[in-house]
């Protein structure tokens, strides 16, 4: 339900939207605190972007074919829009590299009733090789050490994403979206009872 009354409000009533937006990123700012507390829940060739990213992370979007976007749409991929989420205080954005290249694409979209939503995406060529599910475990560990619930929307044909998911966390699926969406809450790993 809430799901529903924020794409309706984004859709709307744009301006009540960007207010209670940033509301949220204020009150979530605050509940965040300082990124580099985060760090320790990084893994090998993750690290947290910065408004220094947006220009490698522009042309890591624009080097994915367009089929990549099938199932992976939460936000615009141009310079402004990257740049206004590496700013926002209700988003941490963190990325895992290659040598130089950004292989791994991730956020945690935080709200001030607790929950967060993980968004990720793998490079074409980097696909299968478990990034995701690294991706996936970070999210889980920023999430569950600043105490927010953590939520996906996946495709009930993303099998890929479905499957990295459910290697790095217990899923639960709340309810069937629109489009063939689930909306699932992970869990950390082991924490359901069999």
């Amino acid at each position: 339900m809430m799901y529903e009354i924020t794409h309706w409000l984004q859709k709307k009533v744009p301006w009540m939207w960007n207010g209670v937006e940033l509301l949220n990123a204020k009150i979530c700012g605050i509940r965040i605190g300082d990124r580099k507390n985060l760090q320790a829940c990084l893994i090998k060739n993750v690290r947290i972007a910065d408004v220094n990213d947006v220009k490698r992370l522009t042309e890591f979007f624009a080097r994915q074919p367009q089929d990549s976007y099938k199932w992976f749409r939460p936000h615009d991929f141009d310079e402004a829009t990257l740049g206004k989420l590496l700013e926002r205080e209700s988003y941490i954005i963190y990325v895992m590299e290659d040598d130089t290249d950004i292989i791994g694409y991730a956020f945690l979209r935080c709200f001030m009733n607790g929950k967060c939503f993980l968004g990720k995406m793998v490079d074409m060529d980097h696909q299968g090789k478990g990034v995701c599910t690294q991706l996936c475990t970070v999210g889980m560990n920023m999430a569950e050490r600043l105490g927010f619930r953590m939520f996906e929307s996946i495709n009930k044909d993303n099998h890929g994403s479905m499957k990295a998911s459910k290697k790095a966390c217990d899923v639960i699926v709340v309810e069937e979206l629109e489009d063939g969406d689930l909306l699932i809450e992970d869990r950390p790993k082991g924490s359901l009872i069999p």
